[in-house]
């Protein structure tokens, strides 16, 4: 018999994460969801950026609600908008940022779930600004690396 239940999360429900790269606002965690995936709404202020990096363990899809996010991908780096869903399979190297004039949100979902044990861990070493030393001590554990820092525009 399944454990889990159907509910409503509601729009000012779920732990938000602040730290200087981005704030998430994880909706469904590992626990929720069984370890199936975690599910968290993620606003990057203009000129935010995640540097490159790959996820040994999780997949990751994007899904673009709000702003412009320029994306590197497999294709080099891509312009992504509202509606776009921008897919970051495991084991590939993957960066993004806020291009926009706006504060740029989309949906993020990692299968399977733990990522957010990552974000809960890093984000006050993250305070008042991130460091790739600090990036990388703590991703090692959660089977992300960082590949350096992002080049200026």
């Amino acid at each position: 018999m399944n454990h889990l239940t159907a509910r409503i999360i509601r729009a000012d429900q779920g732990k938000t994460i602040n730290s200087a790269l981005e704030d998430v606002q994880l909706k469904l965690t590992g626990i929720d969801t069984d370890g199936s995936y975690t599910l968290g709404l993620v606003t990057t202020q203009v000129g935010g950026s995640i540097p490159p990096h790959l996820h040994h363990r999780e997949d990751e899809l994007l899904i673009l609600l709000i702003g412009e996010l320029e994306c590197l991908t497999s294709e080099g780096w891509q312009v992504a908008g509202p509606g776009d869903v921008v897919f970051f399979p495991s084991g590939v190297m993957h960066a993004y940022r806020n291009i926009g004039r706006v504060a740029a949100k989309h949906w993020v979902i990692a299968n399977p779930a733990g990522v957010e044990a990552f974000y809960q861990q890093l984000a006050p070493l993250l305070n008042p600004s991130p460091s790739l030393n600090s990036l990388s001590s703590v991703s090692r554990d959660y089977g992300i690396e960082f590949m350096g820092i992002m080049e200026e525009k």
